[in-house]
């Protein structure tokens, strides 16, 4: 190219793009943008954690794609919206106001899933009241696609867990290795394998289920296709993940269990998903009826159906909605603030006296000890009756906001080498836990939470527990609550836990004395 032409050729000013959005539209973007930096600033703790686990976690990195998949959507709609002219819409205000009271729920029971929905929630609704539903409407699945930024599937992994574990000794067995299982740990002649979290397959399904819902929009008319794509997302990616962890297993048996992992590291993470992906899209690609840009064309008929047109009723200015909206946005935050800062100091633990136990020193090094993350105060203490069993008590205290139900503050201690075997009985408002260390040591464990006057084994309803106080600044102390004893000696282990805890004559008062010395 001649370098005059090459000099009289201009990159378009901010403000040559401007006057290219069509009349209406900028007012409305300008006033959207400051609700939406606004309800990004309340909710930042969340953005935070959900971009910390979409750069760290595995299972969530595909969520790395969902913002430019998101704003592709949207470029895939701008015939019909340059079309349409944006109304914000009173409404509106009562979508807003129930997500922020979705995200405020969430925080004040550190339920962070509930939180981040919340946070996702209240900029789609505070996009559709100040663009209004016709607009909202069009940009529907934009919108809907946007709640695939929340990180979940952490849920599922135990149940995934075990089914992986089945799907293993099931095709070790036929594939004439000798095996036994034990909850999710398997022993072969090669040695012993755990199907941990990350080898549920979550990052399997979710990333799939995601793919899914996207493919399936876009590409597809028919809902009969739809829904046999979507059974493809959730179904190929867990037989296909049993069939990759058995491979481990089976390889394992002629080069070891070190050399197999490693190479599991590199299948799993570069060529076995990629796979998988492509084995479903290549059954399904028969079933793909339509034009990517035709679904975005298609949305305008979202516009004028006798729903929308019916909701599309008590227009606002936006000059007047947007600051209402902001002050609401302050509003909650003001509240969720004052809520986490009030509360009882820290409670100093003390060793509560148990008729008929006595407390003995522990040994060096603590052979199980939970971590307790997030407590204001920890004990840990071990009794020891006249025969000699001995029993571990821990108890944890939080804080109105801590969360004793998070990972890392039940039995199983995070970054350690005990590991969940499987349930086990308890008590009434106790949760039975067998864990196993190094192969070969094994506790029980029964946990429980008390909180506002009464024990749960719930973590959810004891999330909830409490939760109208909370919301009117009047929190309560929480406690974890585990006894352990060691399982190795038979039946000893589960009779010393029987024992101590009807010694303990009830969680409450056990709590209430550890307190009150």
């Amino acid at each position: 190219m001649p370098p005059e032409l090459t000099r009289d050729r201009k990159r378009p000013s901010a403000a040559s793009l401007l006057q290219r959005v069509p009349a209406g539209w900028a007012p409305a973007l300008g006033w959207l943008a400051f609700v939406l930096v606004a309800a990004v600033l309340l909710t930042a703790q969340q953005w935070v954690d959900m971009a910390r686990q979409w750069l760290t976690v595995s299972a969530y990195q595909h969520i790395l794609f969902v913002p430019p998949i998101i704003a592709w959507l949207v470029w895939n709609r701008r015939e019909v919206l340059a079309g349409m002219t944006p109304q914000a819409w009173w409404p509106g205000v009562a979508l807003v106001v129930p997500a922020l009271f979705i995200w405020l729920i969430g925080s004040l029971t550190s339920l962070d899933i509930v939180a981040q929905a919340g946070a996702v929630l209240i900029l789609q609704t505070a996009t559709i009241a100040l663009l209004g539903p016709r607009v909202g409407a069009v940009l529907l699945f934009p919108l809907a696609f946007a709640a695939f930024l929340v990180p979940f599937g952490e849920e599922i992994v135990p149940p995934l867990q075990m089914l992986t574990a089945d799907m293993v000794i099931a095709l070790t067995h036929l594939s004439g290795i000798e095996a036994e299982i034990d909850g999710v740990f398997i022993d072969t002649p090669a040695g012993l394998f755990e199907v941990a979290a990350a080898c549920a397959g979550v990052q399997f399904v979710v990333a799939m289920v995601t793919l899914g819902v996207l493919a399936a929009k876009v590409g597809m008319e028919r809902w009969s296709r739809r829904i046999a794509l979507m059974a493809l997302c959730v179904i190929v990616p867990i037989l296909a993940n049993g069939v990759r962890a058995w491979a481990i297993v089976a390889i394992a048996q002629y080069v070891g269990a070190e050399r197999a992992g490693g190479v599991d590291h590199i299948v799993y993470g570069w060529l076995f998903f990629a796979i998988v992906v492509a084995l479903v899209l290549a059954i399904a690609w028969r079933w793909f009826d339509r034009d990517p840009e035709a679904e975005g064309r298609a949305a305008a008929r979202l516009a004028d159906d006798p729903l929308v047109v019916a909701l599309d009723k008590m227009p606002a200015r936006a000059v007047t909605l947007a600051p209402l909206l902001v002050a609401a946005i302050v509003l909650f935050g003001l509240w969720g603030g004052l809520a986490h800062a009030t509360g009882a100091p820290p409670q100093a633990l003390q060793a509560p006296d148990i008729a008929g136990w006595t407390q003995v020193e522990p040994r060096e090094p603590v052979r199980w000890q939970p971590e307790g993350a997030g407590a204001r105060s920890r004990m840990h203490a071990i009794y020891r009756d006249g025969a000699g069993h001995e029993v571990d008590l821990y108890l944890a205290e939080y804080g109105a906001i801590g969360d004793p139900t998070a990972t890392g503050e039940g039995a199983v201690p995070p970054d350690s080498p005990w590991r969940e075997v499987g349930p086990i009985s308890a008590p009434a408002n106790m949760l039975g836990t067998e864990i196993m260390a190094y192969g070969t040591q094994r506790r029980l464990a029964w946990t429980s939470y008390v909180g506002d006057g009464s024990a749960t084994s719930d973590p959810l309803h004891f999330r909830l527990a409490g939760l109208g106080k909370r919301l009117f600044l009047r929190p309560e102390p929480r406690w974890l609550v585990i006894v352990s004893a060691d399982a190795t000696s038979g039946g000893a282990g589960r009779d010393a836990l029987d024992r101590f805890h009807a010694d303990a004559k009830g969680l409450e008062k056990l709590v209430a004395s550890a307190v009150s010395r």
